[in-house]
């Protein structure tokens, strides 16, 4: 018979070589991969795969940067170019007036000796060639009356060469050589016309255009000249000068 210390022994190993058959059946499986090397592959993929991510991203953060380096050079391009177009076309427009007003006050080309220092030209009946006839008015200068007299409407005196718009061609000193009837000038209908028509004008600023028009919706129509005094915006010289171009008929 055995002891109770052998039997409680012999227990304890029972129950030892138990649980070590237990482990090695549940943990050991033939022919399975270690679990260190498994560990070691997935790890090996998730690296390929966040390198191939951070790659990738890197590649358009770069992409896009240049994107927008191309845009800043084409526009900094177009900002060259159109700042060299304007001041190519100012010095074309410069060296075309210089050589115009050159010519004309030399008169050296064939057409000079042809010209007529005693013709009267109305300048509602004229066109360029015909103005080319004075001394002193070559192509480009008649180009400007005609173009002028054409956005006022007519002129209604010869004076009217001297404005602001025409300063610069100094046409002052060949008055004489023309002539202008108020009948021939076109005149706005003033109770009737829209700001764009009025503002269209060379003597009307959009502001003043407005003005008349306010004036002309509030008052229903106007029905002489005196009663523009009446408006801030315009003075007695603006009057002066718009009266032969403004229709006050209903």
């Amino acid at each position: 018979m055995l002891s109770r210390e052998q039997r409680i022994g012999t227990l304890i190993l029972f129950g030892l070589a138990l649980a070590a058959w237990l482990f090695v059946a549940i943990r050991w499986q033939p022919g399975a991969a270690p679990q260190s090397e498994i560990d070691f592959a997935a790890l090996d993929s998730i690296r390929h795969a966040q390198d191939s991510l951070r790659r990738d991203s890197l590649k358009r953060v770069r992409e896009a940067r240049w994107e927008q380096k191309k845009d800043s050079f084409r526009r900094a391009d177009d900002a060259r170019f159109a700042r060299w177009a304007a001041e190519r076309q100012e010095r074309f427009d410069s060296a075309r007036l210089a050589d115009s007003l050159w010519r004309d006050s030399v008169g050296w080309f064939p057409a000079a000796r042809h010209r007529k220092i005693d013709t009267i030209l109305d300048l509602n009946h004229t066109d360029t060639a015909e103005l080319q006839l004075i001394r002193g008015i070559g192509r480009y200068k008649a180009q400007r009356i005609v173009r002028y007299g054409e956005q006022l409407g007519g002129y209604y005196s010869p004076t009217q060469l001297t404005d602001e718009a025409l300063a610069e061609l100094r046409l002052d000193t060949l008055l004489r050589y023309f002539t202008a009837q108020p009948q021939d000038v076109r005149r706005i209908p003033l109770n009737r016309a829209r700001v764009e028509q009025l503002a269209r004008h060379p003597y009307l600023r959009f502001t003043q255009a407005k003005a008349l028009y306010e004036y002309r919706r509030v008052h229903t129509r106007v029905d002489s000249i005196g009663q523009l005094k009446e408006l801030s915006e315009l003075t007695e010289d603006d009057i002066r000068r718009l009266a032969p171009y403004l229709d006050l008929s209903p």
